[in-house]
């Protein structure tokens, strides 16, 4: 099993953190399974603000992952399918064992030279 890290728009990872949004979106999704999530919240805020694990994945069309879960999403309707752009097939991913990290971690501290991921990279 391998870890990942996200990058996600900071108020996404705000509602992820705070368990109000139980399904995070991806075109694209790790071949392998996958241990923990890392999420890096994007600028303005640039930090790793926690972590989850997927407690299942559900793949299908936009309009079917919207119908399952899109009430669960924390994204209004309209940004979710300007988010799908097009694509056939979309994953939603459900988030379980949400922690917090307080302080966010600085990965610019950690690496000079971190580069956020534009979907995902293993770590």
């Amino acid at each position: 099993m391998a870890d990942i890290i996200l990058s996600i728009k900071p108020r996404y990872a705000e509602k992820i953190l705070a368990g109000e949004k139980r399904f995070e979106f991806r075109k694209q999704i790790p071949k392998q399974d996958i241990s923990w999530v890392y999420i890096y919240a994007s600028s303005p805020e640039k930090k790793i603000v926690g972590r989850f694990r997927i407690k299942k994945e559900i793949k299908g069309s936009p309009e079917e992952i919207w119908e399952k879960c899109g009430s669960l999403g924390g994204i209004e309707k309209d940004r979710f399918f300007l988010y799908c752009n097009g694509n056939s097939r979309v994953h939603g991913l459900e988030v379980t064992n949400i922690k917090r990290f307080d302080p966010p971690i600085d990965p610019y501290e950690k690496n000079r030279n971190f580069r956020p991921p534009q979907n995902f990279s293993y770590i």
